[in-house]
């Protein structure tokens, strides 16, 4: 679908309106290495938005407060220009329950109570909704103060939760699954808005009752500044040991979500092919395992290394020859569609899914590569070997396919604008005398 249909809220072509304040709430930003809530708040304030950030104590992903920072104390500072005010929380990112249980609801309530006084100075309120939690603060600023506020999903909860195997069985899930069931409807009901980030996701919310009218997908987009084609970084081949061989790269988070075990478990099916080699880049807590299943198998084509600035990644990821997007073979990921996949087509790489739903239906929309179903090893050792044989210059071809899909779809001119005219009319309306009600 194009911009402008049914689903999607178009640009408005009146002038921007800077004396809208936004609070912009998120649980993570920078220097947090989730880099896709930084560059939405950058690229409102270029909008012409006032915005301001409402976040937390850096932790993530190792769940280790970051230097500089106490988990305690709250703190602001300016960070490109925005003002950033950080809250206390519970660090933790790790596999116990009750301490992930304890780090969003820390900050729910720590950025309701101690970021009050930005929410209350809003026209609207900005929530980048992952985890579902970080709604309460909206909620608090229309209950309190009748500011509207429009919800961002960047996730269905709790399908989210019990896929990535917390809270997954007996009774603890039959405690809190309905909770988190109401709850989550609650964020949608109160809120001005809500936009999802692909049409597998607008469809699902739209069948759990938030009206139609009420949903717009919204494409996450990359940081454009960073995310462009770029030269490969000549020095990673060169410490692998490696010069003409294929590489296949994930570059990205090391987590349950990604199951990144089929990729390993795929290298084992190519020992025939010791030219095709698996780069791993970043970190994550399934790191440690994947290590180990690499070292069992005796895979000396599989390669770990540690994360890199963003500002490196085109340089970095330009060095292999096909990326890898690989999710769980989870229902939730069928509607996903993860920021990964469009910093890859901003690059102008070529790109091999692993994933259901969402995100092989953009790739195989913009002819930008190829598809495997997720957890299944053989398949993806078949589409690593049909795209190992094919000559460079037409992996090159599939990945400028891929940019200019991204420059006509999912782009930041494209959905920073539809995004700010939602925050703008949502703040219009408020100041027009259609107050949002006090919710009960």
């Amino acid at each position: 679908m194009e911009p402008g249909d049914g689903w999607r809220t178009a640009r408005s072509s009146r002038p921007a309106e800077p004396e809208t304040r936004v609070t912009f709430v998120t649980q993570w930003f920078d220097p947090e290495p989730t880099t896709t809530p930084g560059w939405v708040a950058r690229s409102l304030r270029r909008q012409d938005l006032q915005l301001e950030v409402l976040t937390g104590i850096p932790n993530y992903p190792t769940g280790k407060v970051h230097k500089g920072y106490s988990p305690v104390r709250r703190s602001t500072e300016i960070m490109d220009g925005i003002r950033v005010r950080r809250t206390p929380l519970y660090p933790s990112h790790d596999h116990s329950a009750l301490g992930r249980i304890a780090n969003f609801s820390s900050f729910a309530a720590s950025s309701s109570i101690l970021g009050s006084s930005l929410l209350r100075s809003a026209d609207v309120v900005c929530v980048y909704s992952t985890p579902a939690t970080t709604a309460a603060a909206g909620m608090l600023a229309r209950l309190r103060w009748g500011v509207p506020y429009v919800l961002m999903v960047m996730d269905l909860w709790p399908d989210s939760v019990f896929a990535t195997g917390f809270l997954s069985g007996g009774l603890t899930r039959r405690l809190a699954e309905p909770a988190l069931n109401w709850f989550t409807d609650q964020t949608y009901r109160w809120a001005d808005h809500v936009t999802a980030t692909s049409p597998g996701m607008r469809e699902a919310l739209v069948a759990r009752g938030v009206p139609a009218d009420k949903v717009s997908v919204i494409y996450n987009w990359a940081n454009e500044k960073i995310m462009q084609p770029a030269e490969p970084d000549p020095s990673l081949r060169a410490r692998l040991g490696l010069t003409d061989e294929f590489v296949l790269m994930y570059a990205g988070n090391h987590g349950a979500a990604q199951d990144l075990s089929t990729a390993v478990l795929a290298m084992g099916e190519l020992r025939d092919l010791p030219d095709v080699h698996l780069v791993f880049v970043g970190d994550g807590i399934e790191k440690p395992g994947l290590r180990t299943l690499a070292r069992d198998l005796g895979l000396t084509s599989v390669h770990f290394l540690d994360p890199v600035e963003p500002e490196r990644m085109p340089a970095v990821m330009a060095a292999g020859d096909l990326q890898l997007v690989s999710l769980a073979d989870r229902d939730l990921f069928r509607v996903t569609l993860p920021s990964k996949v469009q910093s890859i087509l901003a690059c102008a790489q070529p790109v091999l899914t692993c994933a259901p739903g969402d995100a092989a239906r953009v790739v195989h929309e913009a002819g930008a590569g190829f598809s495997s179903p997720p957890a299944d090893p053989q398949l993806l050792a078949r589409a690593i070997r049909r795209a190992a044989a094919l000559p460079r210059e037409q992996l090159r071809q599939m990945g400028l396919a891929g940019r200019e899909y991204y420059l006509s779809h999912l782009s930041e001119d494209i959905n920073a604008g539809a995004l700010a005219d939602l925050l703008r009319r949502a703040a219009d309306r408020r100041r027009r005398g259609r107050r949002m009600p006090r919710a009960r």
